[in-house]
Parts: structure tokens; sequence; C-alpha cells
């Protein structure tokens, strides 16, 4: 596993393992997608913006960033998530 803050490949992990966390434009004007995964952490895709709804679109554009799932949902998401590898690793 990369130390890197952010990465820049794919995650294969599905759903809840995957937490979409929100679109961003970066400082040289690159929009990204930025997601947060339980086994591999954080990373960022390329973003499409013309493939978001208008009003999304004009948002991200206006205010740099759209979260789509709060820190906490991540939290709780992940909490639940290891708990349950652990629950399976001391059952076995």
């Amino acid at each position: 596993m990369s130390t890197d803050a952010t990465r820049t490949r794919k995650c294969t992990h599905p759903d809840p393992d995957l937490l979409h966390l929100r679109d961003e434009q970066k400082a040289d004007d690159i929009f990204v997608r930025v997601f947060d995964c339980a086994v591999c952490g954080r990373y960022e895709i390329p973003l499409d913006i013309y493939g978001l709804d208008k009003f999304s679109r004009l948002q991200l554009q206006f205010l740099g960033q759209l979260i789509s799932i709060g820190e906490d949902k991540v939290a709780e998401v992940r909490a639940r998530r290891y708990a349950e590898l652990r629950s399976r690793t001391s059952g076995e």
C-alpha cells in the first residue's frame, strides 16, 4: 500500500469498501473525483464535469468542491467494515 495521501489509480473493491467522498477542482484547473476505500485508502480519478447535471457542474465550478458523502458517514461505514472483518478473523 502506498503512503501517498492521494493516488491516481483505480480501486476494484465494491461498495461499501469504496466510498465516494467528493468532486473537486485542483489548483491546475483539473477536476477530479476523490474516493476513499477501506482497503486502498484515498485516491482520485479525472472527472468529466460535463457528465454531471447542470446544477452540480455550476456548483463545482463556483465552489471548487462538491461533497457527496460526509466524512462522518465514511468513518461510520469504515468502522462497521473493520468490525465485520475482525469478527470473521476471530471466529475462524
